[in-house]
Order: C-alpha cells, then structure tokens, then sequence
C-alpha cells in the first residue's frame, strides 16, 4: 500500500510542476512584450 501512494504521490508532483512550469513561461512571453509607444504620447 506504502509503494502505491509513493507513485501516486510521485506523478502528482510531477504533474504539478510540470504546468507550473508551463504557466511561469507562458506568463514571461507575455510580460516581456512591450507594443509600439504611439507619437502622440511621446512628448
């Protein structure tokens, strides 16, 4: 019983990170985009 909760333990928390860390880059891509400053806010 000991060694099933190990593994169900185990693909959890690899599941977990694993869109943590699909989450952290997909945020990075977006606050790393910075759009064209219109001429008008420029002065």
């Amino acid at each position: 019983m000991r060694n099933i909760m190990s593994k169900v333990f185990l693909f959890t928390v690899t599941v977990l990170l694993f869109l943590a860390s699909i989450t952290a880059a997909s945020a990075c891509a977006f606050t790393h985009y910075q759009p064209e400053l219109p001429e008008s806010l420029r002065k």
